[in-house]
């Protein structure tokens, strides 16, 4: 028997993503931020490489004309083939990743949302009848360990958390496959780019093995983004002295201050253009939603004249 193929997806709507902050009140430029994000689609685009054929990424999925967005989509393409790295062994058709950065965890209500997203994406991708949950998977990753969310799990769900390898939590007898990953736990031999998704890379170790591993592949894009994020992570500042992995940044023949000077003026020319267009429509959106509020309680007051019950649950 043939391996089943997963459908495409029509109407896919990725977001180019920013990574960058504005002018402080002072005055004066804040430090550029690391976007978190795309360091995390990277790291795991380059941890799993042995399986391009298989896999596609789509960031910032967009659910339908509601405006949902996924952090990350992962299609597999084929789903008798069994990829055999631990963060993929759960991996189904689609494979939803919700994605924090580094100062916090996965919270209960974003592992909720996620699940609601996953019945949404169904829907989205054909119906219950060509889908169900046992095509979909997923992955919450974060830097720290979510112990909160956890606890909850295991006392107030009674669902069984077990940790199926170094970094990776399975969590079993929930509607969808689901696991977190931790990525200061992983293993650096099996997932080096994950593991150095930090805002401080003090291993020299790690710092090395990276720098040996980023120099046999300085023309690939996803290696060029990642770094660009791990240097601005990696930024310090002491007095008047930078402080990041230099040796890093000069196998691509640049250093931190033009890793700043760049994402500055990445800033200027794409994001401000983008915040503003944004807040335009937010706008408009409120205008609308003034008008329509305005109707609604002209028609509540209409049909109170007429003595006209109505259900107050479904907003009329």
């Amino acid at each position: 028997m043939s391996p089943r193929s997963v459908k495409p997806f029509s109407g896919v709507t990725p977001v180019k993503s920013a990574g960058v902050s504005g002018t402080a009140k002072s005055g004066q430029p804040r430090s550029p931020r690391v976007n978190w994000h795309e360091a995390a689609v990277c790291a795991l685009q380059i941890d799993l490489r042995d399986y391009d054929d298989l896999l596609e990424y789509m960031t910032e999925y967009i659910l339908g004309k509601n405006g949902l967005r996924i952090d990350l989509l992962v299609i597999k393409k084929l789903t008798d083939r069994v990829i055999p790295k631990d963060i993929a062994r759960i991996f189904r058709s689609f494979n939803l990743f919700e994605i924090k950065g580094f100062g916090s965890a996965v919270t209960t209500d974003a592992y909720y949302k996620t699940i609601g997203y996953a019945g949404l994406l169904i829907d989205h991708s054909g119906g219950r009848s060509e889908y169900s949950a046992l095509d979909v998977s997923l992955t919450f990753l974060s830097l720290h360990y979510p112990r909160g969310l956890i606890t909850h799990l295991r006392k107030k769900r009674k669902i069984e958390v077990a940790k199926y390898a170094p970094g990776v939590y399975h969590i079993n007898k929930e509607t969808f496959l689901a696991q977190i990953i931790v990525t200061k736990e992983l293993s650096p031999e099996d997932f080096l780019y994950l593991r150095c998704l930090t805002g401080s890379l003090t291993e020299s170790g790690l710092a090395d093995r990276l720098a040996d591993d980023c120099g046999l592949h300085q023309d690939q894009e996803p290696y060029i983004r990642y770094l660009h994020q791990l240097a601005v992570a990696s930024l310090k500042t002491k007095g008047d002295t930078s402080m990041v992995c230099e040796g890093l940044l000069n196998l691509y023949g640049t250093s931190s201050a033009e890793i700043i000077e760049r994402t500055r003026k990445e800033e200027a020319e794409y994001y401000l253009p983008k915040i503003e267009e944004l807040s335009s429509q937010n706008d408009s959106l409120s205008s609308r939603n003034d008008v329509l509020s305005s109707q609604i309680d002209y028609l509540k007051s209409l049909l109170c004249q007429h003595n006209i019950p109505f259900d107050t649950n479904m907003g009329i």
